[in-house]
């Protein structure tokens, strides 16, 4: 499990600092095993949540019950943070346990009052708490950008370049439905665009986990027209 401090939350604390703010943000940390809700959709939120261990999937469904987001996190990556802050009334989707994991739960009055004895690392963590909302907002570009592609072969080439870490491959932390999802596409569609590309030899499929990329010029050229 990684360590409390590497959070981006509490960067440039001393040990101490750390300590007494665990106590005034009325943190604590907690556990959850695999399938197991987090939150649902349509709970008031209370918290905000940070990923020391495992994995936790966010999804979102209609009215009609079809699953129409999702995405995986990993450890060091928070939610809640747009919900809580925006004082909205529901959470707009829900978090699921992938594996057995360990979360930091953060109660809304740490940052909604002001610490008794104006504390130093109050106000740095209120601090830090502006590169959390940059990384929320980086994050939310990067998904109205892949989500607002014209074509699913378009989305299928953004979401891997940006999931490619400068590799020709990408590890997929979702199933193939959760991936439909992801994309706003329709599972059959999904695999047979995924099929095409490897028969043009674009990408191998390696499993159900993981996308060689081949031929990185020609999901380049695929998004040419969307980036134009």
């Amino acid at each position: 499990m990684m360590e409390i401090q590497e959070l981006k939350l509490f960067n440039g604390l001393t040990e101490e600092e750390l300590q007494r703010s665990l106590v005034c943000s009325r943190s604590g940390i907690v556990e959850y095993e695999k399938e197991e809700y987090i939150f649902t959709q349509g709970e008031r939120p209370k918290w905000i949540y940070m990923i020391l261990s495992g994995e936790v999937l966010l999804e979102q469904a209609n009215l009609s019950g079809r699953q129409t987001y999702a995405e995986c996190l990993g450890i060091r990556q928070q939610f809640g943070v747009v919900d809580l802050f925006l004082e909205r009334e529901r959470y707009s989707y829900s978090a699921k346990a992938r594996s057995h994991v360990k979360l930091l739960r953060i109660s809304s009055h740490f940052f909604y009052g002001t610490c008794e004895k104006n504390c130093v690392h109050h106000s740095k963590i209120l601090f830090n708490m502006m590169g959390v909302f940059a990384e929320e907002a980086e994050k939310n570009s990067k998904k109205v950008q892949l989500l607002t592609c014209g074509s699913l072969r378009q989305r299928i080439a953004l979401y891997l370049l940006q999931n490619s870490g400068g590799n020709k491959r990408v590890e997929l932390a979702m199933n193939r439905e959760e991936l439909a999802a992801s994309l706003n596409a329709a599972r059959p569609s999904l695999s047979r665009e995924l099929s095409q590309m490897q028969e043009e030899g674009i990408i191998k499929m390696e499993g159900r986990k993981s996308i060689a990329i081949l031929d990185c010029s020609r999901l380049q050229e695929d998004l040419a027209d969307f980036v134009g």
